[in-house]
């Protein structure tokens, strides 16, 4: 889904839906009699859900007809969420445009975004808009229940009484514009933010991929279209198509309301019913399903190169069937099975015939089951080809689905399949009540009965029944994949001339607009960019907007204490919380002393820890089974963090990790001291070509990330050269470790034998290095005994022990280098970043820049780098453990080079003075935004993990909160004018050759 950013203090609400609405509190609230009549809403269904102790309650607005669901839960953590079926015809991203639109302003809250300023003004822990191809998702959550009376008041009024002003569509949309607004002489460009997050969307390869495959497999439906927007068709919506498009569907008869927690329903029923009933009814229409294809079809597309791959293996290639209804929530649920069992994990058979082939480098982007249009999909294949082995692929996918519609499956690996899913009943998610409502409106915008997709036990034991009568899976083979002719095989080749071909097409489209402009649109041209500039500048009232304020916050933040565990081996910490019979462990082994070179293979080692086999289960098949059918997996993942009080200091660790449902003990920890044994000791040919696909399958997927976290990459780039933990953090997963995993799989064997022999070094240090050790285990009372007892037999079984150092890690003489970094890259937009030394966690500065970062995003960067620049966001951070302070930009569009890195110069210059722009309230709501990402909800795994693998305690963490409490605006000011005012500082852009900074004296890192 593609998601739009987010947006003296008087909290104003009408005094009828406050006095409807308010009381999100706790209750045991009764469930309502089937056919019973709740304000406006007919009951038409309830149903207890054992699986998940929740309580579904359905109705129908009578008047409007809107759908409405209530999951009651005892969670505190409160979801609302309101879904329209947004079903375009053509490409020109109107419902993305709209929903950025929509958040503008509306009647009630006339302010200039008032989405984004609620951010600052809430204690939410989730609060965004989803667009989908089918589906555009309105969506909150939090604890606290003034907070949801405020965010449902701005959001019903924003959904269904939006202003809808003819420049906010050109801001967030397309517009004509002179390049520099205030000069008339200066070109005309196009510009919009959503334009340029297009433009950033398509140079995506696997995005471009994903989309022209979705287009081709749903011909003539709402699914052949880019509901998001294609560029070269965005520029042909017009304002009054977006407001006949919201007319139509932005309706409570054609909407889908869902909430969830403890809250009591009728007084919420009411406050709905209040806003949409004079709204009355109107026809909506079906999703229209598309025409099966009577012969199998073939499309070939080209895409921008890779600026490292090997030019000769950059081809994608899969093939897709159409396959079942997704109303039928069973089949959906045994179809999403079959293609687990077909794809999923070394085990599996398209795994064995395309990925351990290595012809390939992974699967393609679009491997697996897909339930985005109402009649699903499958789809299976490779990336990293050479065009001449594209029959190659297509003929091992047809003998799997022969071999597999032959044979079938073992029994172990379906009930390997099905142990998982059972697994991930019991988690217990900090967020379970915000993925259950989308994926409930999902299921239900496509027609199918909401409720249905709520009991996964049901659908376990129907299909144990089931599978007791032969042919089961076969026969779904039989039916989807060997006789279905509603198929496409979809290949994608590089075009060297690919970026050129966009760029030329934008020239000529851009020449086409302008060349067609009257005097007078030209004149308006040139006003609306002036008013654009004026109303960016405009300083809202904002006391319409409805806010927290500082006493509805807790001074006492959220703990979760552990207790030490007896011990005299390494310590061992519990949490003791509920989870369900389900056991969370993780074993931490320094790295302290580990040498940089050999560093840089632990990503590697991560990668290969259950994909080489072990000695006492050589086959990755049957060891891949054994850990999904009694653990939920076994990582070993390296990470390095700073301690709270020196960032001049850098602790490393390699953590293993682990998951089972208690009566699986034994097994678990027998499985998990196996793999960090790691594989047999000797290189032979198996194993090569194992790691052959380890190694390539990394190099894809980092190259893979560049476009959609370019922004990370940018910041890891800047952070990287002024601090030792940010130096390491690079070669653990930033930009260095992208290109060094692509040289290894340029140098072919030699580079595979390189990392086997470092990936043994690693796992003999592990096993015998005598450095500091320590572990958490995350359960019930009742199962701590028997894991600390399997805890410290791991530890006697490698001899593992307690060394209290704390130690730097070796990452060679560090200084600080303040350089400009710029990273040509095949896009048409732009990530930069701009990191600054700051000040450890425990300083008392530290408060004071997480403060102004929060300040920067929503009071400065926000308007000159989205609003003013048309980048999809800008924004400032402060990571208060590295003690970096850093300014960013996602999807910039070209200039950015020059532009962005001119606001970041001025945002230093605003921050020094900032008790000038901002008062009390912008620093309350600052506060605010702070202390709402640290009070969210965690998943029942995280409980503890702060302390275990930070070393920050509750006393330390509660320390900070009220340094962020008590802040003035003169201390954040203080804090600017001494870390970021006349400092030095590094930067870096990931972007188009274009940008030229190569002039502008800045050093050019190839990635070729």
């Amino acid at each position: 889904m593609l998601s739009s950013s987010a947006c003296s203090r008087r909290a104003f609400r009408s005094a009828a839906i406050a006095r409807l609405a308010s009381a999100s509190s706790p209750s045991s609230d009764p469930i309502p009699s089937v056919g019973s009549l709740l304000h406006g809403f007919r009951v038409l269904k309830t149903k207890h859900v054992p699986d998940f102790d929740l309580t579904a309650v359905q109705l129908k607005h009578e008047e409007t007809g809107a759908d409405y669901l209530h999951i009651a839960k005892n969670d505190s953590n409160n979801v609302f969420t309101v879904g329209f079926q947004t079903t375009p015809m053509d490409s020109t991203g109107v419902p993305h445009i709209l929903e950025h639109t929509t958040l503008c302003g509306s009647k009630k809250y006339p302010v200039r975004d008032p989405f984004f300023k609620m951010l600052n003004r809430s204690m939410s822990t989730f609060m965004n808009a989803l667009t989908g191809s089918d589906i555009t998702m309105y969506p909150f959550s939090t604890e606290n229940p003034k907070d949801f009376d405020n965010l449902f008041s701005v959001y019903m009024d924003a959904v269904f009484h939006p202003l809808l002003r003819q420049l906010d569509f050109k801001q967030e949309g397309w517009r004509l514009e002179h390049e520099d607004p205030m000069d008339t002489s200066s070109p005309i460009v196009f510009k919009g933010v959503v334009y340029n997050e297009m433009k950033g969307v398509f140079s995506d390869v696997n995005n471009i991929y994903l989309t022209r495959l979705q287009q081709q497999m749903y011909p003539g439906t709402t699914y052949g279209y880019v509901s998001g927007g294609d560029p070269v068709n965005i520029t042909d919506l017009t304002y009054e198509q977006l407001v006949e498009f919201h007319r139509k569907h932005y309706h409570p008869s054609n909407a889908k309301f869902v909430t969830y927690g403890n809250f009591p329903l009728a007084p919420r029923l009411a406050a709905v019913d209040a806003i949409i009933s004079p709204l009355g009814r109107i026809k909506t229409e079906p999703i229209k399903n598309v025409e099966p294809f009577t012969t199998p079809r073939r499309m070939h597309i080209t895409c921008p190169p890779d600026a490292m791959g090997d030019p000769e293996k950059q081809g994608k290639l899969s093939v897709s069937f159409l396959t079942n209804d997704g109303t039928d929530a069973f089949e959906t649920f045994a179809v999403r099975m079959l293609a687990t069992l077909l794809t999923d994990g070394p085990s599996s058979p398209m795994y064995r015939a395309l990925i351990e082939s290595n012809i390939g480098s992974d699967y393609v982007a679009s491997t697996g089951y897909d339930r985005t249009a109402r009649v699903t999909n499958f789809s299976v294949g490779l990336q990293g080809l050479a065009e001449r082995d594209f029959g190659s692929v297509e003929e091992k996918i047809r003998e799997v689905f022969e071999g597999c519609a032959k044979s079938g499956f073992e029994a172990g690996r379906v009930e390997s399949a099905i142990h998982q899913l059972e697994l991930g009943i019991r988690h217990r998610r900090g967020n379970f009540g915000m993925g259950l409502a989308q994926n409930v409106v999902q299921q239900w915008i496509h027609g199918g009965e909401p409720v249905d997709a709520l009991e996964v036990t049901t659908f376990i034991n129907r299909l144990r029944e089931e599978l007791k009568t032969p042919n089961f899976f076969e026969s779904r083979i039989e039916k989807y994949f060997l006789n279905n002719p509603h198929q496409l095989t979809f290949m994608m080749t590089p075009s060297t001339t690919f970026t050129e071909e966009v760029a030329a097409e934008e020239k000529s489209r851009l020449e086409a607009k302008i060349g067609h402009l009257s005097p007078e649109e030209l004149k308006e041209i040139a006003k609306d960019g002036v008013q654009l500039k004026k109303n960016q500048e405009f300083k809202d009232d904002l006391s319409c907007l409805p806010t927290l304020t500082l006493a509805d916050v807790s001074v006492k933040g959220k703990t979760y204490p552990v207790e030490k565990v007896n011990s005299n081996v390494f310590p061992v910490m519990h949490r003791k919380t509920s989870t369900n019979g389900i056991s969370y462990i993780s074993i931490a082994r320094s790295m302290e002393g580990m040498k940089r070179e050999l560093m840089q293979f632990l990503p590697l080692y991560s990668g290969a820890l259950t994909a080489l086999g072990t000695q006492k289960t050589p086959s990755v098949p049957d060891l891949d089974d054994k850990i999904r059918l009694y653990t939920s997996g076994i990582s070993g993942n390296a990470s390095i963090q700073t301690p709270p009080s020196d960032t001049n200091l850098a602790i490393s660790n390699i953590q293993f990790g682990t998951s089972y449902l208690d009566k699986n003990r034994a097994n678990a920890f027998d499985l998990l001291s196996e793999v960090i044994q790691g594989p047999v000791p000797t290189f032979n040919d198996e194993l090569r070509e194992r790691l052959r696909t380890v190694v390539a399958g990394a190099a894809a997927s980092g190259m893979n990330s560049l476009a959609d976290s370019g922004h990370r990459y940018a910041m890891g780039l800047a952070a990287g050269r002024l601090t030792r933990t940010a130096s390491v953090r690079q070669i653990l997963g930033g930009l260095d470790s992208v290109v060094f995993t692509n040289q290894l799989h340029e140098m072919g064997d030699a580079g595979v034998e390189r990392v086997f022999s470092n990936i043994k070094s690693i796992s003999e240090y592990v096993q015998n290095e005598l450095t500091p050790s320590k572990a958490i285990i995350v359960s019930g009372a009742e199962p701590v005994a028997a894991n600390t007892e399997s805890l410290l037999s791991i530890a006697g079984r490698f001899g593992w022990k307690d060394a209290q150092s704390v130690v730097e890690a070796d990452v060679g003489n560090f200084k600080a280098a303040f350089k400009n970094t710029f990273v040509p890259l095949p896009f048409t937009v732009n990530y930069t970043a701009r990191a600054f030394l700051g000040v450890p966690y425990t300083h008392e500065d530290s408060a004071s820049l997480q403060i102004l970062a929060e300040l920067m995003t929503s009071h400065f960067l926000h308007r000159e780098v989205r609003e003013k620049g048309g980048a999809y966001g800008g924004f400032g951070n402060y990571n208060a453990l590295d003690g970096v302070f850093g300014m960013a930009s996602y999807r910039d569009p070209p200039g950015a080079g020059k532009r962005t890195i001119d606001a970041y110069d001025r945002a230093v210059a605003w921050a020094a003075e900032v008790t000038k722009h901002l008062g009390q309230r912008e620093l309350s709501e600052a506060k605010l935004s702070i202390l709402s990402s640290q009070d969210a909800p965690i998943s029942a795994s995280q409980e503890g993990m702060t302390l275990f693998a930070t070393g920050l305690t509750d006393e330390a963490r509660q320390e900070r909160r009220e340094r962020i409490l008590n802040a003035s605006l003169e201390a954040v000011e203080r804090a600017a004018q001494t870390h970021l005012a006349g400092k030095q500082f590094a930067q870096a852009v990931l972007g188009p050759a274009a940008e030229g900074l190569e002039k502008e004296g800045w050093n050019i890192r190839n990635m070729q």
